[in-house]
């Protein structure tokens, strides 16, 4: 027996490797979470986090309020944020959730690199992972996307221990269908991967009990499946409100998926786009094949299902398939392990890529970096308004959207310009501002200003033409408009 250095494999190096390689993915996950967690409270909340938060703290019957009108394909989530909303709600505690997913994603990223390939393998692409900025982007958000990956992660190596089992043995099998089963709650998109399970599925190699595990993973999936399927039900009645907003993507989907991925740097996307071909090519022999059929058909087929079927029917975004990242740097490490076959040159490799995506990861980390400013409208809040002030969101339904920094709203009335948290008929609103003398106005139009009832901007105009009002002060904070309005004497 011989290292792959070219040495006699001595009991005593074998035992090393061993070691070492039980110690890599847990050297991926510390470093994605350093990362993750570095100034990861200087972002300020958008308005998704908004919701996340806002929905989060409400309670359980709060929640369950909310996602029975719109939002029930995440109203897991919602549960796993009001636990953490018991400890904070600073943007470092909420936040925290997705880091510590993010770093089990790479971790787990190492484990299936090291089954698939090699120990180092593993341990590069889940380094790899940790220093994408798009990895970055979202373990630093209130939002499921990195459990939903590191859940993919979980499903994948389930799927794994299920199909390379030579003795074919249930258990395995069962835990893949419950795990699947939680992802789809987690995220209903998340089931765009079990098209890419039936592929490796098919792809495995096996020479005996084939028909038996194929058989088993369509129970498995079938088992998934049923177990989201009320909530495929409830989110199917809920849609308009939910992805009505979403366009049809283009041919240039790919590309700027990887821009998105890369943070921008077209050279750090051809420098992966070369490891992952490396990787694939070097696993397509006989040894190392079941690499390509596990990793393969998750970079692309979640991808490719959710572009086509958005060609009749928008549902693609970006960070709904964001789980095909982790195949794409586990290809990258098994890449760059078969390229370099040193562990210094490798090291060099990764250093050079973190420092070419550093850029990136300061601008992701900039205050003002997200599509809102939410935080800077607070502060304007917490210094301009007055006990009593009235308060009108401009769609009542997305005041959750806004309010996120709740002190900065607690002195503002907003009972008296609506209607138990729903948009006054345009003739109530104008009597109430009768008795009115400032008033706020927070707009948080719905994605394309596509309102589903025209009323919140009756209501708005009413406002700004009604003579006893002047207008006083108007300021945007990203996508979200603050304006106050002050009776005339």
């Amino acid at each position: 027996m011989t290292s792959t250095a070219g040495r006699p494999a001595t009991a005593e190096n074998v035992a090393r490797r061993e070691g070492l390689g039980r110690v890599y993915p847990v050297v991926a996950g510390v470093v994605t979470l350093g990362i993750c967690m570095w100034r990861i409270g200087a972002p300020t909340y958008w308005r998704d986090e908004s919701v996340s938060v806002v929905v989060g703290r409400s309670g359980v019957s709060g929640i369950r309020e909310f996602t029975g009108r719109v939002d029930a394909v995440h109203a897991l989530y919602y549960l796993l944020v009001h636990l953490v909303t018991e400890v904070g709600t600073s943007e470092v505690v909420t936040r925290a959730p997705s880091a510590v997913a993010a770093a089990l994603a790479a971790a787990g990223i190492a484990v299936l690199g090291r089954r698939l390939y090699s120990a180092r393998a593993g341990l590069y692409g889940g380094l790899v992972y940790g220093v994408l900025p798009i990895t970055s982007r979202y373990a630093e958000e209130v939002r499921q996307y990195a459990l939903v990956s590191a859940g993919a992660v979980l499903a994948s190596y389930l799927l794994l221990r299920s199909l390379d089992q030579q003795r074919f043995r249930a258990g395995w099998y069962i835990a893949y269908a419950v795990s699947m089963g939680l992802l789809g709650w987690l995220h209903l998109y998340a089931l765009f991967l079990l098209p890419a399970h039936a592929v490796t599925a098919l792809l495995w190699s096996r020479d005996r009990q084939r028909l038996h595990h194929l058989a088993a993973w369509g129970v498995a999936a079938l088992a998934a499946v049923a177990a989201v399927s009320p909530l495929v039900v409830v989110a199917r009645g809920q849609e308009g409100a939910q992805v009505s907003w979403l366009r049809r993507p283009g041919l240039a989907a790919p590309y700027d998926y990887g821009l998105l991925v890369t943070g921008g740097g077209r050279i750090v996307l051809l420098v992966l786009a070369a490891a992952i071909v490396a990787g694939v090519v070097r696993l397509s022999g006989r040894d190392h094949r079941n690499g390509v059929a596990l990793a393969v058909p998750w970079l692309i087929v979640p991808f490719a299902a959710a572009w086509g079927l958005s060609q009749a029917h928008p549902v693609y975004h970006p960070r709904y398939v964001l789980y095909c990242v982790c195949a794409l740097a586990l290809l990258a490490g098994m890449g760059l392990e078969a390229v370099t076959e040193s562990l210094p040159v490798a090291a060099l490799a990764l250093t050079c890529l973190a420092v070419a995506v550093l850029p990136a990861q300061l601008e992701l980390r900039e205050p003002g970096n997200r599509p809102d400013d939410l935080r800077s409208l607070a502060a304007e809040l917490r210094q301009r308004s007055r006990p009593g002030d009235a308060v009108l969101y401009v769609p009542a339904d997305r005041r959750v959207f806004a309010t996120v920094y709740a002190d900065a709203f607690a002195r503002l009335d907003a009972a008296a310009l609506h209607d138990h948290g729903k948009d006054l008929p345009t003739d109530r609103f104008k009597s109430a501002l009768g008795s009115r003398s400032r008033v706020w106005t927070v707009e948080i139009p719905p994605p394309g200003h596509r309102y589903r009832s025209p009323v919140p901007l009756r209501n708005l105009t009413a406002l700004r033409q009604d003579g006893r009002f002047a207008s006083t002060g108007s300021w945007a904070f990203g996508g979200v408009r603050l304006a106050l309005y002050t009776r005339r004497h």
